[in-house]
């Protein structure tokens, strides 16, 4: 049974907030689901992305390797099978489908707020975190390694990447028409703005608030090394995590991204001195402000940013038409890379024969010959495998890529089978 491309999923398009921070995935429970899933056997390689905007399940393995991503999922939420395609999850077995789907997700051609660079960063650091587990291989060290030259290219050779628009210059961008409303109101009284949390969401959100020119912000983190390199950089204050909710209580506008569900609640909010026209910025998924709050104050979440860049928005569609070219080469290229890779792999039984017969003499001569005489026959032994490996996979990249299509290349290949299979 030979090994495809399965994906099951949940994003922006099928779920509204609630539903997707019900799903998303702490880096906890994706270290435990990728490790629950390398265990199959059916699954040769497994990658989590994980995001506000989406929960994505990818893999490589066998034709059951989808029921298995939905089965152990559904167990790692407390939910069945049935209910998680109720609530609106995708799944997918075709991996022409996939991968370009792939390639538009990890470019931001498929985000809320389209071509937001951020998702780039994302999937980066999902594939950090599978590469330190050894959840991934060969096919998706390639496949990431073509998402991120296409993503340089689309970078360099078109404006899709132009203007800023992206998670942090929207909240940025949503505090700076909010402070305009409010300073009408609060004429002689400064308007406070407090930002908990400078992860890659906060710390750019700080930068922009920065490049806007927007004054009296403060920052808090859990860890203050962080925060005050932060604050210094962009001539902010910087105030104790310990005093968080209280620093909370006297902001106008609280932006948070910190990595808890539920951090602000009306247990450590006192809604009797919530201030006048004051409102919370909520950058997390899970969301970190209780829902029960938006019965006394103003919450924003993921969702209501993306009206925040509707002019680079428009910009950046018009580039969409160039952008697909280079992601459709770009796909092209993983593809044919595939193609070849899946035949090259029929050398490996030649390889082990090579090994064996290797074994074989140095089992045969080490007795006889004093460790100075063995160690140059060991490195005898292994120049000669490494130069009878390299002209078989020459010859064959070389027949490979003078054979215009599949069926040229059949024969050949199958004569390749019967004499190392």
């Amino acid at each position: 049974m030979k090994n495809s491309f399965h994906t099951f999923y949940i994003t922006h398009r099928e779920a509204n907030v609630p539903i997707r921070e019900r799903f998303s995935l702490s880096e906890r429970e994706t270290e435990t689901l990728l490790l629950a899933l390398q265990s199959s056997e059916s699954i040769k390689e497994v990658f989590v992305l994980s995001t506000c905007n989406r929960t994505e399940i990818y893999c490589y393995g066998k034709e059951d390797s989808l029921s298995i991503i939905k089965e152990k999922f559904a167990q790692l939420k407390s939910v069945s099978s049935e209910e998680l395609m109720e609530m609106g999850f995708k799944s997918n077995s075709n991996s022409k489908e996939i991968i370009k789907r792939f390639f538009e997700i990890s470019v931001g051609a498929d985000s809320q707020i389209v071509g937001d660079w951020q998702i780039t960063h994302q999937v980066k650091q999902a594939y950090q975190l599978a590469y330190e587990l050894g959840t991934i291989g060969t096919y998706f060290h390639k496949l990431i390694n073509h998402v991120l030259q296409t993503s340089k290219k689309i970078t360099t050779q078109t404006v899709f990447r132009s203007g800023a628009a992206s998670v942090s210059f929207a909240t940025a961008d949503l505090v700076r028409k909010l402070l305009k409303d409010k300073h009408n109101i609060q004429r002689n009284e400064a308007i406070q703005i407090l930002v908990v949390g400078v992860g890659k969401i906060g710390a750019d959100t700080v930068r922009h608030l920065r490049k806007m020119g927007i004054k009296n912000v403060k920052i808090t983190n859990r860890t203050i090394g962080k925060s005050a390199m932060l604050a210094t950089e962009n001539a902010y204050e910087i105030v104790e995590f310990s005093t968080v909710f209280q620093e909370a209580q006297k902001a106008d506008i609280v932006i948070s991204s910190v990595s808890q569900p539920n951090f602000f609640n009306i247990s450590n909010i006192d809604v009797k001195k919530i201030r006048p026209n004051q409102c919370f910025i909520d950058l997390s998924m899970p969301r970190s402000i209780e829902s029960k709050l938006n019965n006394f104050i103003k919450i924003y979440t993921i969702d209501d940013l993306k009206e925040q860049t509707k002019a680079v928005k428009k910009e950046r569609v018009a580039a969409l038409p160039l952008v697909y070219e280079i992601l459709e080469k770009g796909v092209e290229d993983f593809e044919k890379w595939n193609e070849q890779h899946k035949y090259i792999l029929l050398l490996q039984p030649y390889k082990m024969a090579l090994e064996e017969v290797k074994n074989n003499i140095s089992n045969k001569y080490s007795a006889e010959l004093d460790d100075k005489n063995k160690h140059l026959m060991m490195q005898m032994l292994t120049d000669f495998e490494e130069k009878a490996m390299r002209i078989p996979v020459v010859n064959l990249k070389t027949q490979l890529n003078n054979s215009s299509n599949i069926d040229n290349q059949k024969p050949f290949l199958d004569i390749l089978q019967q004499l190392f299979s």
